[in-house]
């Protein structure tokens, strides 16, 4: 159990912690690096959809605490708009990430993007290519555009009577921990 004593001298820890980190040192940092990072994403968005999108930060308080919240200038998106801009933010982040020697997968695992056009996921797909970045996206075959339906780009193809694990029924699972 700790005293009162040791958490007075916990908490001064915390409240040195945190005066560093949201000192104007800090936001001037975050702020220099968020800068190389939006000439990336304005790229790649720029590619993908025509527009330049940007992330800023701002200070708030949250429950109490000082938190900072990023965000997209951008905010009035359609569904499948915002996919688009989640996925311009990854691979942006990707390649930013290369650049800046910060390590990092080149692994993406999309979900909801059948509700992108599919010119965007064909754009998606050949910045991916060229970046050598592996861009995974579950998508129904009657969403997936012609141009991406190769087999060459199909790596598992899940049914109802394909399923993944091959687990058809509770049945299958019987004695399996």
């Amino acid at each position: 159990k700790y005293t009162d004593e040791q958490l007075d001298e916990l908490n001064k820890q915390l409240s040195t912690i945190d005066d560093d980190l949201f000192s104007e040192q800090t936001k001037a940092t975050i702020q220099q690096q968020l800068n190389k990072f939006n000439i990336y994403f304005s790229n790649v968005s720029y590619d993908l959809y025509g527009e330049r999108y940007a992330v800023k930060f701002d200070e708030h308080e949250y429950k109490g605490k000082r938190i900072y919240k990023f965000s997209a200038f951008n905010t009035n998106f359609s569904s499948g708009k915002k996919q688009g801009e989640i996925s311009c933010f990854d691979l942006a982040y990707t390649v930013f990430a290369d650049n800046e020697n910060i390590p990092c997968l080149h692994f993406l695992l999309n979900d909801k993007k059948e509700l992108m056009h599919g010119n965007q996921l064909i754009k998606i797909g050949e910045y991916a290519n060229a970046h050598d970045i592996q861009f995974v996206a579950s998508i129904l075959q009657d969403k997936l555009p012609p141009d991406l339906q190769k087999d060459e780009y199909i790596i598992a193809q899940l049914s109802q009577n394909d399923k993944l694990f091959r687990i058809e029924n509770h049945e299958d699972l019987q004695g399996v921990t």
